[in-house]
């Protein structure tokens, strides 16, 4: 019985890149792909891989992550989102996200109109779209921001079913220091602030880029439903 979920769960995150190589190809667009290894604490726990493609001003983006087949033993993480994203104006036009962890199980597919209106798995919402992001789409957006040590970035962001703001301060990071001799340079992004629906709809997340640009996400660290999970990029 472990043998056959495990097996499921190993090719369920090649199945869902394979099929978004396979649109990508159908476009002719490239894509900028990261891989990366996800611990819990000091616990390596899987797998994360993010996709940017851009075509024609269009951002299509995948970001899966997944438990390592020892963890799914235990506890089972498979979360995903796929984004389409008008980079132009600034305005999201599909979210589907899929989230599973442990025993909790939740799919969301949400389209956004023009007219200030989501549907989220075939109902309606009014909400404003304007200047609204999901956590792929502000990733690459970043990736394109030239940023200054001390200043205050604020998003509007949509996770599955609900919005909410984040606020993120920005740190120029220098040498390894005696107390982080790990620590690479580049620029260190974490939540300055918050509202409760940011943080009812988990979406807290700490970055660092690096210095080059356009810069590239050398870490990821997102908040779930059962704690945080940190993404470091393999071979930066």
């Amino acid at each position: 019985m472990y043998a056959s979920r495990l097996a499921s769960e190993s090719v369920n995150m090649m199945n869902k890149i394979l099929l978004f190589a396979m649109l990508l190809s159908a476009t002719g667009a490239s894509a900028q792909t990261y891989s990366y290894k996800v611990k819990y604490g000091l616990v390596q726990a899987g797998m994360a891989t993010l996709i940017h493609t851009v075509e024609d001003d269009v951002l299509n983006s995948i970001f899966i992550i997944e438990s390592s087949p020892w963890l799914s033993t235990l506890w089972s993480l498979s979360d995903s989102v796929l984004t389409e994203y008008l980079i132009d104006v600034g305005r999201l036009v599909k979210h589907t996200k899929a989230i599973h962890e442990g025993s909790y199980h939740r799919n969301y597919e949400v389209s956004f109109s023009d007219s200030n209106f989501a549907t989220v798995n075939g109902k309606d919402k009014e909400i404003d779209i304007h200047g609204l992001r999901d956590i792929p789409s502000l990733l690459y957006d970043l990736s394109l921001t030239r940023f200054h040590h001390g200043d205050t970035l604020q998003y509007r962001m949509w996770d599955g079913r609900g919005s909410g703001e984040l606020i993120l301060l920005v740190e120029k990071v220098g040498k390894p220091s005696l107390f982080k001799p790990f620590e690479k340079p580049g620029w260190r992004l974490t939540p300055l602030n918050s509202t409760r629906k940011s943080r009812a709809n988990q979406i807290q997340l700490s970055m660092l880029y690096s210095k080059s640009f356009p810069h590239t996400p050398l870490k990821i660290e997102i908040d779930t439903k059962y704690g945080s999970i940190q993404m470091r990029l393999e071979n930066p």
